[in-house]
């Protein structure tokens, strides 16, 4: 008997377009490819409004659940109201909130309705452990996602166990994604030798993302006499990047074997051509795209025990773990992929094999609309 089509509201009401919103997004378009009618709810003028309707997704945009102070206060009721039409004009099936503001309204709001709401908690920040919230995620909420097993380790030592929490990784397009394809040439643009080690650091320019640290082992491998390769590739422009260039520059001639990439428009191309992919991240990381995306372009990686990047990669197979904050630990494993080129070219294979097998935006999908027919 084939299965009846969901409408799915998908609430990612943040202003920026961060990690959460995008795992939202991704996920309401993954169901509408599957036949589902999805629509995204996200805030005023908010960048993800934006991405949203360059997908020709149906898109509410709304700030009462976000607003602060008195005047929060009172606005949050209007929102509230608007909500309900939307839940009852649109015959909504089901709810998925990707954010804490307001959530406790929304819950009860669905739970009223008979719509099952599901809190997906993509955030490596501790959850409040107080009564009410306790109440909120254990009785109220249909169910609970948790997108890393570590978010949803901490959820039970702070709240106690719950029998509807399920972790549910996010995903990419691994067809957008693959090894295969044009390559750009970023070696000939930096001017690097035509069979350079070429690393990549790929995110955005930020004091978690351990940037320094990649330096700092780059250094040490220049001392070593490595003939390796660094590119930044910067996914938004940042001050930070005159201090990463000084940090560089003070070492004698390691600026001739360091590179920075602005934004690409086409990305699978760039990522193509790298050898070594790093995620040196020193906190955070719920969910971690960027190195979804090296996987499925089938680049090994190097990353450090943080947030879900231990759930991400399989150690010593796609590539390697190592602790934050420690380069010298970074440089041995970079000398060490350099030094075994043939390791290299195994965990290649398996990264992107990863990626099929576990992480794509289907089997995210599938995931998530299983959990929601379990309470249908």
């Amino acid at each position: 008997m084939r299965e009846r089509r969901l409408r799915i509201l998908f609430m990612a009401h943040v202003r920026w377009y961060n990690a959460e919103a995008q795992y939202a997004l991704d996920l309401a378009e993954a169901c509408r490819r599957m036949g589902h009618r999805v629509f995204y709810y996200t805030q005023n003028g908010s960048l993800a409004a934006v991405k949203a309707r360059e997908r020709g997704i149906k898109t509410f945009q709304e700030s009462g659940f976000n607003a602060k102070g008195l005047g929060g206060a009172i606005g949050i009721f209007p929102a509230v109201l608007r909500l309900l039409k939307i839940l009852k004009d649109k015959r909504i099936d089901a709810v998925e909130v990707f954010r804490s503001e307001g959530f406790a309204l929304i819950a009860v709001v669905c739970r009223l309705l008979g719509i099952p709401v599901v809190r997906v908690r993509g955030d490596m920040r501790p959850v409040s452990k107080d009564i009410l919230n306790r109440l909120l995620y254990k009785m109220v909420a249909s169910a609970v996602v948790a997108s890393n097993t570590t978010i949803a380790g901490q959820l039970e030592r702070r709240l106690g166990p719950m029998a509807s929490l399920k972790t549910i990784h996010g995903g990419l397009d691994a067809d957008m994604f693959r090894p295969g394809g044009s390559a750009r040439d970023v070696r000939s643009e930096m001017q690097f030798p035509a069979n350079a080690f070429l690393v990549g650091i790929l995110g955005r320019l930020g004091e978690l993302k351990g940037h320094e640290d990649l330096i700092a082992a780059a250094e040490a491998l220049l001392a070593a006499g490595k003939r390796t390769y660094f590119i930044i590739l910067a996914k938004e422009s940042s001050p930070m990047e005159t201090e990463l260039r000084k940090q560089i520059g003070q070492v004698p001639g390691l600026d001739k074997h360091f590179g920075f990439l602005k934004f690409q428009k086409d990305l699978p191309a760039a990522l193509r051509t790298f050898d070594l992919g790093v995620v040196a991240s020193t906190g955070s990381e719920a969910n971690c795209r960027v190195w979804l995306e090296w996987m499925a372009s089938g680049v090994p990686l190097i990353g450090t025990r943080i947030g879900v990047l231990p759930d991400l990669i399989d150690n010593g197979r796609s590539g390697y773990l190592v602790p934050p904050r420690t380069p010298e630990k970074l440089a041995e494993q970079i000398g060490h992929m350099v030094d075994n080129p043939a390791v290299a070219q195994q965990m290649r294979m398996q990264s992107r094999k990863r990626v099929l097998e576990y992480f794509t935006i289907q089997a995210c999908a599938e995931k998530h609309l299983a959990l929601i027919r379990e309470y249908l």
